[in-house]
């Protein structure tokens, strides 16, 4: 029934540790070409939360490193980091504003939250995911657990970096699925069947407290994943709600796959650098981290979620999740009057 994946998107963190070729860093030239647009589109009438591929002329960029990037994150090894942001110095808005800019190339953006952001502040509000089951995890110094976002790609560009700690980790969920069926064929059809996600009071219209998503799929013979362990645990505080131990087990077997020092590598942010991570072939993590008692200097990354142009169709298993398989508009959080907004500080 399921068969050995043997492409790019299988691959060994610590080899990748090893390797520099996914790393894109930008010069004056891209940074001039990047500024000019941004510029442009300050300048003009248009609002930030309309901003799209069109209002960036990234010709020189995508000649060098968009178009390889893209292609990267979906028939290569799935992540990608861009290199040299002048986050130190430009003001809020224009980086933001770039940052959109540059993003705009690879698809359209999502909204995050029930509060309607467009773009994320992945920055320590000092609250406690095991009390409070609307907080989300980027809004604490803990250490996230492997798993997927809801979005095609998701974009991570880092202000300021921990005092120590906060390194992101990334595993390929297809090494993952090759392992199991290796050693333990047994859970992969558990795996491919239905498990409660927990919404996390992000629901709207008629949609239950949580949804039904299976942790792989496939779709015209590609293989897929979407893994959140905290929120399939937490799903059971609703009634009716449970996990067999059958799944449990197999949760088990991703998470101890997902944590193999065989399989992940290591990546820690700087100032300026911009990581693209494809949520549909790999699972990232985030480790725990000690931040700067300095306000200033706190912990800092600003985050998107983008549903790509041109990708991969959806398997109808993840409508109940995603709202959408729509390609280009697929994917965020769903609720009514959504105040659409892009925040220039975490709130």
């Amino acid at each position: 029934m399921f068969s050995k994946i043997i492409d790019k998107s299988v691959w060994y963190g610590p080899e990748e540790e090893k390797k520099k070729d996914w790393i894109y860093k930008l010069d004056n030239e891209d940074i001039s070409e990047i500024e000019n647009s941004t510029e442009k589109f300050l300048s003009s009438n248009k609002k930030l939360i309309n901003l799209s591929k069109e209002d960036f002329n990234l010709k020189i960029l995508e000649k060098k490193y968009l178009s390889k990037i893209d292609d990267e994150l979906k028939n290569g090894r799935g992540f990608a980091l861009i290199r040299g942001m002048p986050v130190n110095e430009w003001k809020r808005e224009k980086i933001i504003t770039a940052y959109m800019g540059l993003c705009s190339f690879f698809g359209n953006f999502r909204v995050q939250n029930k509060k309607g952001h467009l773009l994320g502040h992945i920055k320590d509000l000092g609250k406690d995911t095991k009390k409070d089951f609307t907080a989300r995890v980027y809004e604490t110094t803990y250490r996230q657990t492997f798993h997927s976002d809801r979005s095609d790609i998701v974009s991570l560009l880092c202000l300021n970096k921990a005092k120590k700690g906060g390194e992101s980790l990334l595993v390929s969920s297809m090494t993952i699925f090759n392992k199991i069926l290796e050693n333990h064929p047994e859970y992969l059809p558990t795996l491919f069947g239905p498990f409660p996600l927990d919404r996390r009071g992000e629901e709207g219209g008629n949609q239950k407290g949580y949804s039904m998503t299976p942790v792989y799929y496939e779709k015209n013979g590609k293989i897929s994943s979407y893994f959140l362990r905290q929120y399939l645990e937490s799903s059971t505080r609703f009634e009716g709600v449970t996990i067999s131990e059958k799944q449990r087990e197999a949760l088990d077997i991703v998470d101890k796959y997902a944590n193999d020092e065989k399989l992940y590598m290591r990546m820690m942010f700087e100032p300026g650098d911009i990581q693209l991570i494809y949520n549909h072939t790999l699972f990232h993590d985030r480790m725990s981290y000690e931040d700067h008692e300095d306000i200033s200097k706190k912990r800092h990354l600003l985050r998107l979620w983008i549903s790509a142009y041109e990708d991969r169709e959806l398997s109808e298993k993840y409508i109940d999740r995603w709202g959408s398989i729509k390609i280009g508009q697929r994917g965020g959080v769903f609720a009514e009057d959504l105040n659409i907004n892009i925040p220039l500080e975490a709130n």
